[in-house]
Order: structure tokens, then sequence, then C-alpha cells
């Protein structure tokens, strides 16, 4: 972590004098995606331990950010095509790679989605497939524990917008006179507790993103 420390420190704190995986846990809760990816942290071996403390969502809108998604280029030049004599698809990727990988700023994010996403069909963050396959093999307990965290972040959220969104429905029932008289009472009751709930879900939310309690 030497090189990020010294050449990209973060503007908000000092790094903390901890190991490897301390400093990019800590990188990549300080910054936010843009950040991160203006500031160079997403390229290179630091950059490969940043974008393991990041959640999938994160890591497609650090794409928003990739060489691809500027220029668009030909989506074939990233595949092997069929009946393509293994020689020359090594040439071609190499070009590949060094036309448009190795100056991306995002391109560990962008190696990092593909292995969460087991997708190693073509060239992904300057890797070929080959060895995208290899590190899918050597960090499948890792990945899976990134994908099972994806998933809980994911009901998380999805809670969250349930929430929210009974809140609303009782609120509309409550506004419309839709509900009898000798049922509003509860109705109001109701709407408290869903308030009450989406309130939790929130806080809950903001305490594990390490936001204060304030904000």
């Amino acid at each position: 972590m030497n090189a990020m420390m010294t050449a990209h420190p973060p503007a908000r704190a000092q790094l903390p004098d901890q190991g490897e995986t301390d400093i990019a846990q800590y990188v990549a809760s300080a910054e936010t995606i843009d950040a991160l990816a203006a500031g160079g942290y997403l390229v290179g071996r630091d950059g490969h331990l940043i974008v393991r403390e990041l959640r999938a969502p994160q890591l497609r809108r650090a794409l928003m950010h990739s060489v691809c998604y500027a220029i668009q280029p030909d989506v074939d030049d990233f595949y092997q095509e069929d009946g393509e004599p293994a020689a020359d698809w090594r040439r071609r990727r190499t070009r590949t790679v060094r036309s448009h990988c190795s100056v991306c700023p995002v391109r560990a994010a962008c190696a990092e989605l593909a292995l969460c996403d087991g997708d190693t069909q073509g060239v992904r963050g300057g890797l070929a497939p080959e060895k995208l396959q290899r590190r899918l093999l050597k960090e499948a307990p890792r990945l899976e524990q990134a994908r099972a965290r994806d998933q809980s972040a994911a009901l998380r959220r999805q809670k969250r917008i349930e929430a929210a969104a009974e809140v609303q429905r009782l609120a509309r029932q409550y506004l419309a006179g839709s509900v009898r008289a000798d049922k509003r009472e509860k109705n109001r009751e109701a709407i408290g507790e869903a308030v009450r709930r989406r309130d939790q879900l929130v806080a809950e939310h903001r305490l594990a993103a390490g936001w204060t309690e304030a904000a």
C-alpha cells in the first residue's frame, strides 16, 4: 500500500498505521466511488485490494469511469472469435489491453466485478480469460463471501424500499378518506408503526455504512 499512501493520500484524514486490508477498508469507506476513480485508487495492486471491499453496485458505478464507457469500443475486441487461432487471439487481445485496459482508471474494479459475476469469457480489467479463471478458482472462498454480502445488502435495500412504500400506502388511505371512521385511529397507529419500521431500517443502514447519527 505504500505507493497508494504516497501518491494518493485521502484528503479527509490520514491513513491509519494498520495492515493492508485495514487500509483498503479505510480507503474504500472514506471516499465515494467517483473520488476513488478520479484519485487513481482503482488500478494496480492497491486497487485490487480496495475493490475487494466494494459491493457490486459500487463496482458497476465505477465502470461509468472506464475507457469502455467513454469510447464504447467494439465488444468483439475483448472476445476470441469462433475458430480464431490461439496465437492470433493472443496478439489481438494484447493490442486491446494496451489500447484500452492499460489506460483505464478503473480496471481493478472491472476485473473484480467479472470475478464476482463469474464472467471469465473475455478480457476484463486487462486480464485474459485464463487468468480470470485461475483467480476465480484461487479466490473462490473470498468471492463467495463477497457475493453473500452483495445479496445481503440487496435484501436490506429491498426491505427499506418496501417499508417506505408501506408508509405511503397507509398514508394515502388515510388522506383519501377511504378508511371508515371507526378504523381511522387504527390506521393512524399503523402509519406510526410503519414509519418507525422505516426509520429503524434506515438508521441500521446508516450505521452499517458508517454514517453519523445526525446524517
